[in-house]
């Protein structure tokens, strides 16, 4: 294979100066070219700083970066909303007392929530207030027989 001047800085550029990171087929063509031509000399002496330049610069490796990142999200489970509001209300503890209010509190829901609307609606019963006159007819009805002194 025969390398041309384009071909050996193409080479150059894209996988360096160090002859081991070229591409097997084309490196013994490569070396033959660097040893004959002393263009391709100056050409790797140019890019030999930068090369240096890059290796003082290198990037570790992001194998424990990508675990680390895999294992968070495979632990982190989306709670409900309902679950964010009844952590914030009633925060984790290792507690024994906590254990028992926590579902204590969270059964009270329900009632809470009945007792709130209760104020709101009427469900059909009047709670409309008398008169005095309705009062006094309303205690008017009440049969006294059945008081005993």
């Amino acid at each position: 294979m025969i390398i041309t001047a384009e071909r050996f800085q193409t080479l150059i550029e894209a996988y360096g100066t160090a002859p081991a990171r070229w591409p097997e087929d084309e490196r013994e063509a490569a070396l033959g070219f660097l040893r004959e031509n002393p263009s391709a000399q100056e050409i790797v002496n140019e890019f030999k700083t930068l090369d240096d330049l890059l290796a003082l610069n290198a990037i570790p490796s992001l194998a424990l970066i990508e675990q680390r990142v895999l294992a968070k999200t495979k632990t982190r489970v989306r709670e409900s909303w309902l679950d964010a509001v009844l952590n914030w209300l009633l925060p984790r503890s290792e507690r024994v007392m906590a254990w028992i209010w926590r579902p204590a509190l969270v059964a009270c829901f329900p009632l809470i929530c009945g007792i709130y609307l209760s104020n709101f609606y009427t469900f059909g019963i009047d709670h409309g207030s008398n008169t005095t006159e309705e009062e006094l007819f309303m205690l008017s009805l009440n049969d006294y027989a059945e008081i005993q002194e």
